[in-house]
């Protein structure tokens, strides 16, 4: 039989969507535009979310090539210096991913839940058997 030790037992899922069989956002993705709508900056959001410039800005294209359309509008530098910001399209995008996310977590909370929830009846600790 199985013995946790009164251990806490939690559960963990980490969701994305793909097109076409390609990851195109999840949590990572997701971090990178809230830092870039936050900041105004692609090298800024990259420094938050601590991935490379070089992979924000591949990830960035990609999610554009997959969905058609710009997500990040950049201006490069000058007096002011360079600039990004999300569209609205990438703004609609967030909204729609945090959504389905908040769905499937109270799903997958209230699955656990009830098959975990009284796990102590059936899952002894050591040194107790039932």
């Amino acid at each position: 039989m199985l013995k946790l030790n009164r251990k806490k037992l939690t559960v963990r899922s980490k969701v994305w969507l793909e097109l076409d069989e390609k990851p195109f956002i999840g949590e990572g993705r997701l971090a990178v535009l809230r830092a870039i709508d936050r900041h105004g900056s692609i090298l800024k959001a990259a420094q938050e979310t601590r991935i490379s410039y070089r992979r924000v800005r591949g990830a960035i294209r990609d999610m554009e090539k997959a969905v058609g359309e710009t997500l990040v509008e950049t201006r490069r530098g000058g007096k002011e210096g360079a600039t990004a910001r999300i569209t609205e399209s990438a703004k609609a995008l967030i909204e729609l991913f945090e959504n389905q996310q908040e769905g499937i977590s109270e799903k997958v909370d209230k699955t656990f839940n009830e098959i975990f929830g009284k796990i102590s009846d059936y899952m002894p600790v050591r040194g107790e058997e039932k």
